[in-house]
């Protein structure tokens, strides 16, 4: 029983993987509303949720629900891939000129990277855990709230990081 559940959350990590590729190949060939449809698939997948239930609720809930049963492994995995989604998110927000959509999907990709961090430390990420400095940068200068601020902190970095540098 185990196994098979262990097995059934790699293939959603694996095909929420792919999907995170295609949202990138569609992103770098200026297919912005496609990447932002193929978002939305992928998070429905991760979720096991439509996408008409799964927005009703909060980053932090979105967070719990990733981990709730979860191996430390497997909830890493899944809440970091949430995050990636939400950087290509932002990414594409951004190209498209709608700036509060882009801070919010690159805010809560930070949080979601610094929380996971937090809670499930490991010796290496996925390639695709987004780099929260790189999330700072690109937040740029506008203040952070309160609770971000101290999982900002906690990490040793600060909203004047440079992008490279790791926690």
């Amino acid at each position: 029983m185990l196994t098979s559940r262990r097995d059934y959350i790699l293939r959603i990590i694996d095909e929420v993987g792919l999907l995170l590729s295609r949202v990138l190949l569609q992103r770098k060939a200026l297919r912005h509303t496609e990447a932002l449809s193929s978002v939305v698939q992928a998070c429905e997948r991760l979720f096991q949720l439509e996408a008409a239930q799964l927005f009703q609720f909060t980053p932090d809930q979105h967070f719990l629900m990733l981990a709730e049963g979860e191996s430390p492994e497997a909830a890493q995995q899944k809440i970091l891939l949430y995050a990636a989604l939400n950087v290509e998110a932002g990414r594409c927000y951004q190209a498209r000129g709608n700036a509060p959509l882009s801070r919010q999907s690159f805010l809560t990709a930070l949080r979601l990277s610094l929380k996971t961090r937090q809670l499930y430390p490991a010796e290496s990420e996925p390639a695709f855990a987004p780099n929260p400095a790189e999330l700072l940068s690109a937040l740029g200068d506008a203040p952070l709230d309160g609770d971000t601020q101290a999982l900002v902190a906690a990490a040793g970095l600060s909203p004047q990081s440079p992008p490279n540098s790791s926690p």
